[in-house]
């Protein structure tokens, strides 16, 4: 065989022949359709090796050829290019009948020409790349690239691996003995034209990198690719792919606790007339960070949790039961809850807590152990606190209620609910003249330890704190109509 790349049709790519001269390709990639007619019986040959096992397109040319003369080749080469520009070829690195690698489309704009190998330069493999195991091969994939490389053999795997230091191709080629120069050099223009592999010029500020890319870090840019279309072909949105085969998880978390806190239900008739007008309470939306010397009490935190996230309905629909709450949540899945880590409140005891948004109660789960101290801890430091927080109020998702309907958007989901959760939480508190404060992070193995939970059941996905406000020695002037109830409502930004 030839040396070059083995074409093949890429995995998931189905052909079907109505006729000796017709023949309908489906693409997995663009889930679409298109057919090509009036083809010779050589080409038809093409087909079915790209079929099977693959050739190298210098193979393919023979096999034309010598069936119908060199005049057939522009019609082959057609063909080929309009396979590659309908992103359902594959290109494969072959080493005396082992596979070593085969790179294939994963997303619609994918588009490969092998890259230029200088001998002089040194080159590595990117950061952003990784190896991951798919039934029983490892894929090579990462975020810059619209392609995935699937690594059957080890062989392929040792010279990723190698890749990971900066090579020449003369020192690759010591290092990878076993293998030929020209085979070498084939797959460093497959990483390459793919995207994986890069070229380090020490001269530039960041070596492989653009100054764009120097400021993302792995984990980030791979969430965002994979969390959105463009740079990937995983099943996307509502697939509901567990459906007859794990039961979803309620719509309401049910705890069987000893210790319950019936908590106050405000007349939202009454709020509706009172409530401090919603621009001032968006232009006033602030953290704060100094707490009062009273506390916050149990009828304020009572009213902070009804207004922001009790559940005002429950729906029984046909896949999956869904609620209506005061924040907006995915599909009305509303995979989060809400545990509330008391350190003073009036008529609470201090402890660890669970917000029922059903019944609007608290539901104990343990008092103030070590490691729910060590929570308070955790959140006063980022915060900037002097003291420990009143109350740390920490976001859990019960993430399988959410990856029961969605594929790839999953996590990102939930991370848009926390955010409009926080916001939900700021204008409450802030209507309430009360002291809010979000974290950007915390410790979600110390939280599964204080509550007791899984960690890949469920476990903190935010973190937010509230305490009474500091009194200001200034008052807010606010319009008489309507009017606020807040008499203490301090206008301070």
């Amino acid at each position: 065989m030839s040396q070059g790349y083995v074409l093949s049709f890429a995995k998931g790519v189905t052909v079907d022949r109505p006729s000796a001269d017709c023949a309908t390709f489906q693409m997995p990639v663009t889930c679409r359709k298109f057919i090509l007619e009036g083809f010779s019986p050589g080409l038809g040959q093409v087909i079915d090796v790209l079929c099977s096992i693959g050739a190298t397109e210098d193979d393919l040319a023979g096999l034309v050829e010598e069936l119908e003369g060199a005049s057939a080749l522009a019609r082959l080469y057609y063909f080929l290019f309009t396979f590659a520009e309908r992103r359902i070829l594959s290109y494969g690195v072959s080493c005396g009948g082992r596979q070593l690698a085969t790179l294939a489309p994963a997303s619609a704009s994918f588009k490969f020409t092998p890259g230029r190998v200088d001998p002089q330069l040194k080159y590595t493999l990117s950061r952003f790349a990784y190896l991951h195991r798919v039934r029983e091969n490892l894929i090579l994939e990462s975020p810059l690239s619209h392609g995935r490389v699937t690594l059957p053999s080890s062989a392929g795997a040792a010279v990723t691996a190698e890749l990971s230091k900066p090579h020449t191709l003369g020192s690759l080629c010591d290092v990878l003995h076993d293998l030929p120069r020209d085979i070498v050099m084939l797959f460093l223009e497959l990483l390459i034209g793919a995207g994986f592999v890069s070229g380090l010029n020490i001269d530039e500020p960041y070596p492989g990198e653009n100054e764009a890319l120097a400021q993302w870090d792995f984990h980030d840019l791979l969430f965002h690719a994979r969390s959105r279309l463009g740079r990937h072909d995983n099943p996307y949105g509502g697939t509901y792919r567990f459906r007859n085969e794990i039961k979803p998880l309620p719509a309401i978390k049910q705890l069987c606790a000893e210790e319950i806190v019936d908590l106050y239900r405000p007349d939202m008739d009454s709020l509706q007339l009172q409530d401090c007008p919603f621009t001032m309470v968006l232009e006033q939306r602030r953290s704060i960070r100094d707490y009062g010397e009273r506390p916050i009490t149990d009828r304020q935190l009572g009213e902070f949790l009804y207004r922001s996230a009790r559940v005002k309905e429950l729906q029984s629909i046909e896949l999956q039961d869904v609620t209506r709450r005061p924040y907006p949540g995915g599909g009305g899945i509303y995979e989060l809850e809400l545990h509330v880590n008391v350190h003073r409140c009036e008529n609470v005891p201090a402890g660890l807590y669970h917000y029922c948004p059903s019944k609007h109660r608290l539901e104990k789960i343990g008092a103030a152990t070590e490691a729910v101290e060590a929570l308070l801890k955790d959140a006063a430091r980022p915060a900037g606190l002097a003291e420990l927080p009143q109350i740390v109020i920490t976001i859990t998702a019960r993430f399988q209620r959410l990856a029961w309907k969605y594929e790839s958007i999953a996590y990102s989901v939930i991370l848009k609910d926390v955010g409009v959760l926080y916001q939900t939480m700021f204008l409450v508190a802030t209507a309430m003249d009360l002291a809010p404060c979000a974290l950007g992070g915390g410790d979600s193995d110390l939280f599964s330890r204080a509550a007791g939970l899984d960690y890949y059941v469920e476990t903190s996905v935010g973190e937010f704190l509230l305490g009474s406000k500091k009194r200001m020695s200034h008052i807010c002037i606010r319009p008489s109509n309507p009017p606020c109830s807040r008499s203490s409502f301090s206008g301070a930004l």
